[in-house]
């Protein structure tokens, strides 16, 4: 099965890492020298912004669309395997998160920060999509995300690993800056509208809150997750 990607970050990027492409579409006209450069020595198709926009599905391909394959998952021990080329390993769990904005633009965070392994389950989430690749622009490349059945069983696998679980909830009782974060950590969020699942939020040994000082109660979960990432970060270069 193959679908299509787009947008210039999003297109480059998989041709940077010389993964498949089936096919390039190039709109009539362009002139992006970096998209041009990168593409002189591939062969591609001249066509219409009309037919970029009906392959893509959107009007924000910037000229720029490619047949692929589709985005893999990977095995839960590669995903440990990736986490742990660092001094502290981070994995990102995603609990019923189906957003596929949310997602794209959870891996960017990820990349940003140098932390490539992301687990989610079967059910209940987004799939790696297109649309996930474009806000990702690129991010979902490298960051490597494993499909479990079952997050619990999976949570109690990486507690066997040395993972301490850590849950970023609004009604966390302690302050998303208190815990020490050096050691082996998967962050745990879940959707905007239910939060982190029963089963999995009993499982955590630290349900973390971010402080919300205005109106609104709540954060956007990408933004809430960037919010956590940096704030591990920072206690690790302390």
């Amino acid at each position: 099965m193959a679908y299509y990607i787009y947008g210039k970050n999003t297109v480059l990027e998989r041709l940077s890492n010389n993964t498949d492409i089936e096919e390039i579409y190039v709109q009539e006209g362009l002139k992006d020298r970096r998209i041009l450069d990168a593409l002189k020595d591939k062969e591609y198709k001249i066509v219409s912004k009309k037919k970029l926009d009906t392959l893509s599905n959107s009007i924000y391909h910037q000229g720029l669309v490619a047949k692929v394959k589709t985005y893999d998952y990977v095995s839960l021990d590669e995903v440990l395997k990736i986490a742990e080329t660092k001094k502290y390993p981070t994995i990102v769990m995603l609990d019923g998160i189906e957003d596929v904005h949310n997602i794209g633009a959870i891996m960017r965070t990820m990349d940003a920060l140098d932390m490539y392994a992301m687990i989610v389950p079967t059910h209940n989430s987004a799939p790696l999509t297109s649309a996930v690749a474009k806000v990702s622009t690129g991010a979902i490349e490298y960051v490597k995300v494993a499909n479990v059945t079952n997050l619990t069983n999976t949570i109690n696998k990486l507690k066997e690993k040395g993972y301490w679980i850590v849950g970023a909830e609004a009604s966390g009782t302690i302050g998303y800056d208190e815990v020490d974060y050096k050691t082996k950590i998967c962050l745990i969020v879940g959707s905007e509208s239910k939060g982190i699942s029963r089963l999995v939020l009993k499982q955590c040994d630290y349900v973390v809150s971010i402080p919300l000082l205005g109106h609104v109660n709540s954060l956007n979960v990408s933004n809430a997750t960037a919010v956590m990432l940096y704030q591990i970060l920072r206690n690790r270069t302390k």
